[in-house]
C-alpha cells in the first residue's frame, strides 16, 4: 500500500486513475486503502494551501496596524498570534513617559460575539492578578473599529524549555526555575483563577531568570463553591493544546487546578526528558487523544536514556528516584489521585530539592532514614566518628580495668606470701626452726 501510494502520489489525476486500476486488479481492498490515502493527502495539500493564504492575510493585515494609536500606544509591530487575536509591540505615545508594552486585540474579523466576550473575561481575570511570576495588565479598552485590547507589560525573553536547553541548566536549576512557574499558577489558582492552557511557550524567562507566565485567553474564574469551571461553554471549553491538556480537558468534562497540575506534570517532564511524555506513540491526534486517556508514560530517567538525536545537558542519575514518582503522580489520569494544586506538586519538589521525604513515594523506615542520613551527612558522620570513639575508650577502659585488677590480686597475693614469710622468722613461730631453712624457702 505505501509503496504503491508513493508511486502515484506525484502523478497527475488521470494518470493516477488509469495506474491504480492496473496495479489493483482483482484486488479491490488494495485499491480502497490506496485511494484512500490519495484522498487524504490531497485534503493535506488543499488545507495546506488554504491555511498559508489565511496566515498571508493575517500577516497582511497585522502589518497594516503598524503605526496605528490604540489609545495612548502606538503599534510598533506584530510579535505573536493566538487564538483569538494577535500581540503588537508599541510604545507609549503621550509625551508622558517612555514604556514600551504588548498590546493583544482581537482580530477584526475574529470579533464574533462569543471571542469578544472571552477576550473582556481574560481581561478581567488579569485585573485581579498581581504577581511577580505573571505578565502585568497595564490597561485595557476598544479601538476605533469597536475592536477590544489589552494592554500588558513587555516581557523579553525566551520560551521556558528554550531557555533550558540553550543554556544547558542542571536539574536542579531547571527545578528552581519550574518553581517560579509553580508560584505563578499556585497565586491564580488561590484566586480561583484556572490556566488551562500551561506550556513552555506561554512562560517566558527574563534576562535575569525570572519566569513569566503570559496568555490566560482560555482562563477560567472557578466557582468558589464547587471548585469546578463557573459557566463554562462548550466551545471555550475545547480550546486547549491537546499535547499538554489533561485527560478531564481532552473528554471535555470540567476542569479544576488539578487539571492545571496536570499540565504542570507534562512541563515538567519535558523540562527533565526534552521529550513529551507521549510524543511516540501519538502519530495522529486521535492516538495521542488516546494516549492521554489511558496510556501510562514512561518514567523520566527511562525516556531520558534514549536516544534523541541531540546532546544530553542532564545526567539521568538526576531523575531516578524522587523525581520519576513526582513527575508520574503529576501525570495522574484520575483527578484524585494527583497532587491536589500546584501548590502540592511545589512543596514536593522543594522537599526533594532539601533533601526530605516527598510525599509521591511510600514513607517507609529505609526510605525516611535514608533521606535522614544523606541530609545530615556530616552530623552523621561527626556522630558515627564519636560513637566509635566512645565505643573505643570503653574497651580501652575494660582492658584496662582487668589488668588493674589483675595487678591489685598479684600484689595482695604477694603482701600476704611476705606477711607469713615474715612471721615465720618469729622465734615464737618459727618454733626453733632454722633460718638457713627459711633464707632457702624464701629463695
Amino acid at each position: 500500500i505505501q509503496e504503491l501510494f508513493e508511486e502515484l502520489a506525484d502523478l497527475p489525476a488521470g494518470e493516477q486513475a488509469r495506474r491504480l486500476d492496473e496495479s489493483c486488479t482483482g484486488d479491490p481492498d488494495l485499491r480502497t486503502e490506496v485511494l484512500s490515502l490519495l484522498h487524504a493527502d490531497t485534503e493535506d495539500r488543499v488545507g495546506g494551501i488554504v491555511s498559508g493564504a489565511a496566515e498571508a492575510a493575517l500577516e497582511e493585515q497585522g502589518s497594516g496596524l503598524a503605526g496605528t494609536l490604540v489609545g495612548p500606544y502606538r503599534i510598533d509591530r506584530e510579535i505573536g498570534r493566538g487564538g483569538m487575536g494577535a500581540v503588537y509591540l508599541a510604545h507609549r505615545d503621550d509625551g508622558q513617559f517612555q514604556q514600551e508594552v504588548a498590546i493583544k486585540v482581537v482580530r477584526e474579523r475574529l470579533a464574533r460575539p462569543d471571542l469578544v466576550e472571552r477576550f473582556r473575561d481574560e481581561r478581567q481575570i488579569l485585573a485581579r492578578l498581581e504577581h511577580p511570576n505573571i505578565a502585568r495588565l497595564l490597561d485595557g479598552g476598544t479601538t476605533g473599529e469597536g475592536s477590544p485590547y489589552v494592554v500588558m507589560e513587555h516581557v523579553e525573553g525566551q520560551s521556558l524549555d528554550r531557555y533550558c536547553r540553550e543554556r544547558q541548566l542542571s536539574v536542579k536549576e531547571r527545578l528552581n526555575l519550574f518553581l517560579g512557574v509553580c508560584d505563578a499558577v499556585c497565586y491564580a489558582h488561590r484566586n480561583l483563577v484556572v490556566h488551562r492552557d500551561l506550556k513552555p511557550s506561554n512562560v517566558l524567562v527574563t534576562g535575569e531568570g525570572v519566569p513569566k507566565l503570559l496568555d490566560f485567553g482560555v482562563a477560567k474564574l472557578l466557582d468558589p463553591s464547587g471548585g469546578h469551571d463557573a459557566g463554562a461553554t462548550g466551545t471555550v471549553a475545547r480550546m486547549l493544546t491537546p499535547e499538554y491538556a489533561s485527560p478531564e480537558q481532552i473528554r471535555g468534562e470540567p476542569v479544576s487546578t488539578a487539571s492545571d497540575t496536570y499540565s504542570l506534570g507534562v512541563m515538567l517532564y519535558e523540562l527533565l526528558t526534552e521529550r513529551r511524555p507521549y510524543r511516540e506513540s501519538a502519530t495522529t491526534p486521535a492516538d495521542l487523544a488516546r494516549a492521554i486517556c489511558e496510556e501510562q508514560p514512561d518514567r523520566p530517567s527511562s525516556a531520558a536514556t534514549r536516544e534523541t538525536g541531540t546532546e544530553r545537558t542532564l545526567d539521568v542519575r538526576d531523575l531516578s528516584g524522587d523525581l520519576d514518582n513526582i513527575v508520574l503522580m503529576a501525570l495522574r489520569k484520575e483527578p484524585e489521585r494527583r497532587y491536589a494544586s500546584a501548590t502540592e506538586l511545589a512543596d514536593d519538589i522543594r522537599r526533594h530539592l532539601s533533601g526530605h521525604p516527598v510525599h509521591a513515594r511510600p514513607s517507609t523506615w529505609s526510605y525516611r532514614a535514608g533521606k535522614f542520613i544523606r541530609r545530615h551527612k556530616l552530623s552523621v558522620a561527626s556522630g558515627t566518628l564519636a560513637g566509635l570513639l566512645m565505643v573505643g575508650a570503653a574497651v580501652v577502659s575494660t582492658v584496662m580495668f582487668i589488668r588493674a585488677d589483675r595487678a591489685q590480686q598479684t600484689a595482695e597475693e604477694i603482701n600476704r606470701f611476705l606477711s607469713d614469710m615474715l612471721g615465720s622468722v618469729n622465734p615464737a613461730i618459727a618454733q626453733g626452726q632454722d633460718v638457713t631453712l627459711l633464707r632457702r624457702i624464701l629463695d
